[in-house]
């Protein structure tokens, strides 16, 4: 079960949005835009893309197969991606204890992470946005939590005025929005009322610039 919010997305082309890449001295490791928590994911490649896109519907659907509430979804996905067995639902080692999942989570003692430490159903997109020559500055898939700090779905990005044009089309046919980010720097945002929309989105930009031989 991909959760989804009652959520209206303005799909139109962001007039009166900040637009452009930020300064390269205003860049740090830890990324751009008065967020905690962020690093610096620019300058993904195609091939960067295209794997996360691929691992993150992968895990998705696993969690989709096994969740039946949003609570659930959120609780095996947090599993997943912090390789934490104590975040899983109770009993689920009892009903899918031959399952992909609980290979992946492990015993909480993984070495390696998944997506490059970014969310399910926002690292597609991040990492997208990334190749196609913008500015990942944040992002959060939202969580059935009080302490989410977004209530839908959202990647927050810099990007050059051509490429929010050449991605505009993409952004309506995905049900996706864009949004006002400047209260963090000069940024825009795409939303959606579901990661759902944002993996469709995330396909969409990575396909069509390959059949466009898109050029950064």
């Amino acid at each position: 079960m991909i959760p989804r919010i009652d959520f209206q997305v303005d799909p139109s082309f962001p007039d009166g949005v900040p637009m452009g890449l930020p300064p390269e001295d205003e860049i740090s490791e830890e990324g751009y835009g008065f967020f905690r928590g962020v690093w610096d994911i620019s300058g993904a490649s195609h091939d960067d893309a295209l794997a996360v896109i691929a691992e993150e519907r992968h895990l998705a659907n696993l969690v989709d197969q096994v969740t039946a509430t949003a609570e659930e979804f959120e609780a095996v996905a947090t599993a997943i991606e912090d390789g934490a067995p104590g975040a899983l639902p109770s009993g689920f080692a009892a009903r899918y204890g031959d399952g992909e999942i609980l290979e992946i989570v492990g015993d909480g003692d993984r070495d390696e992470g998944v997506l490059d430490g970014l969310e399910i159903g926002v690292a597609g997109l991040s990492y997208a946005l990334s190749s196609v020559g913008c500015f990942p500055a944040a992002s959060c898939r939202s969580h059935s939590s009080d302490d989410t700090w977004s209530e839908r779905p959202v990647v927050f990005f810099a990007a050059e005025r051509p490429t929010v044009h050449w991605l505009t089309p993409m952004v309506r046919d995905s049900g996706c929005g864009f949004g006002d980010g400047s209260g963090h720097g000069e940024l825009l945002l795409v939303e959606a009322p579901s990661i759902s929309n944002f993996m469709d989105l995330a396909n969409r930009i990575v396909t069509t610039a390959e059949r466009q031989s898109f050029n950064r």
